[in-house]
């Protein structure tokens, strides 16, 4: 690595979205991947570090950086990452960037942060490689399962004073990643990356390997040896199954090209001392969606992981899975909704981004239509493909009644004195109906806000009444979102 002198980088934020055009602080993670802001970065720093970073990858000059004018400027360093540069704009480069937080400061954060990673959609383009990752978050939480998927925002990129383009701000797989979600323990955790070439690479943890590495030394987990695969016949109990054949329903329904289900590559596990099983995360969702045929089969992977679906166990997971997730956060209704809500909140800037591979306003209207137009199709196709397909249920429960600014009406049973925002649930038929795996959100953009656990009934012609108060530890009544008097409930 060659160090550049340190330059000046000023950091700012402004956004626009679906209420507010005004200049916006970031909160703390996971707020900064709100998709319903666009955010504007602006950077600051010496001409000539900058034209060095568009042409090399391997420098990290370093900068500071300043959110919103307001803060005490941080030493980060940025670099170029690999992907092609866009050059549609004669005067702009647009590449992608890594800001790193804690290179030049050890220890040092951002908002909960030690990482940025800012992609410029040269695979395909911001729209499509942004839905691909809703899709993945879609499926984090649906009928329990317990999936890892990084969060995502779209921003956009001012350096030096000009507008560099719309780009996808992607939570980095790091450290921080895990001690965000509880789940770093020192000496107790290892991180691995596959890319290209299908290689481990240890990323947090070591110098050696996980215990759970060492153990799992066959094919399709790893292929040093050779040896024919257990899990042909038996689950391996140190992964985290649920979770791993979520993934690779999600490359399917996506046809996605280049991932694990399909080329054994663009992921990540993270293995655990003792005692919890091995859990696997997506990474670099950008060859899917219209690039692929909607009757792509489900079933007709090649990779070295396709072997899973041989296993009558496995197989019969990744169709209850796809069953589940086609009835619920991956219908194409929801996912169009999705579309629906965020074409007025991107377009305005993709129009101003002349590296977005979409020019004037019609052409990012027709790339929107395309998406659906694909989402709708590809969805008739697999529901038509899973084996054992069972018709998706009907839940006849309404919002009854919601509080707004709760002053006194209705006291909190599990937290006297306190009056939080509430929702109540009616059920008008005549039958008890479970709850679990539905959603209950104030934005319609992130729609799995929070789950209602499997367990919750609400009788025949009865109520229910959630508490928004942002404590679910409380107990299944309490939502993770809080104040609905500024927002929605859906």
């Amino acid at each position: 690595r060659i160090l550049i002198p340190l330059s000046l980088l000023l950091f700012t934020v402004s956004s626009t979205g679906l209420s507010s055009t005004a200049h916006a602080q970031f909160g703390d993670w996971p707020d900064v991947f709100d998709p319903t802001i666009i955010h504007t970065l602006n950077l600051d720093m010496d001409p000539a570090d900058w034209a060095t970073i568009q042409t090399d990858d391997s420098l990290y000059p370093g900068s500071r950086l300043i959110l919103d004018g307001n803060e005490a400027p941080t030493l980060i360093s940025v670099r170029r990452t690999s992907g092609d540069p866009l050059t549609a704009d004669p005067d702009v480069i647009k590449v992608s960037l890594k800001l790193d937080i804690n290179y030049n400061v050890s220890g040092q954060s951002w908002h909960g942060l030690k990482k940025l990673s800012i992609e410029n959609g040269d695979d395909q383009d911001v729209i499509s490689e942004g839905l691909a990752w809703e899709i993945e978050r879609r499926a984090t939480g649906t009928q329990g399962y317990d999936y890892l998927v990084s969060h995502r925002s779209w921003i956009q990129l001012v350096i030096n004073g000009v507008n560099t383009g719309v780009y996808l701000n992607i939570e980095q797989v790091d450290k921080r990643f895990l001690e965000n979600r509880g789940l770093y323990v020192e000496g107790e955790t290892w991180l691995y990356k596959v890319s290209g070439g299908g290689a481990e690479e240890l990323k947090v943890g070591g110098p050696g390997d996980s215990p759970t590495f060492d153990e799992l030394c066959y094919l399709p987990v790893d292929d040093d040896t050779g040896a024919p695969s257990p899990t042909r016949y038996n689950p391996p109990p140190l992964i985290d199954i649920q979770g791993f054949i979520t993934l690779l329903a999600s490359d399917a329904f996506q046809g996605n090209g280049d991932a694990t289900l399909t080329k054994g590559k663009n992921f990540y596990f993270v293995d655990f001392f003792a005692g919890r099983k091995r859990r696997y995360l997506p990474w670099d969702r950008d060859s899917s969606l219209t690039r692929r045929a909607v009757d792509k089969s489900i079933y007709s992977a090649a990779g070295p992981y396709a072997v899973m679906l041989d296993v009558p166990d496995f197989r019969a997971q990744y169709n209850q899975i796809f069953n589940d997730l086609m009835c619920g956060p991956w219908a194409p209704e929801s996912l169009i909704s999705f579309l629906d809500e965020i074409e007025p909140i991107l377009t305005p800037v993709l129009v101003t981004d002349l590296n977005s591979k979409f020019g004037d306003a019609s052409s990012i209207a027709g790339q929107f239509t395309k998406l659906r137009d694909w989402l709708t199709d590809r969805a008739a196709f697999i529901v038509s493909e899973i084996e054992g397909y069972q018709p998706c249920p009907s839940f006849d429960i309404v919002l009854n009644e919601f509080m707004a600014g709760n002053a006194g009406f209705l006291e909190d049973p599990d937290e006297p004195g306190d009056y939080p925002d509430w929702v109540e649930l009616y059920n008008p038929t005549a039958f008890a109906q479970d709850l679990g795996g539905l959603f209950l959100t104030d934005n319609a953009l992130n729609p799995t806000k929070y789950q209602i656990p499997f367990g919750i009934v609400i009788p025949a012609y009865g109520y229910l009444v959630f508490y928004a108060d942002r404590d679910p530890e409380q107990g299944p009544l309490h939502a993770s979102f809080a104040a609905i008097s500024s927002r929605s409930v859906t």
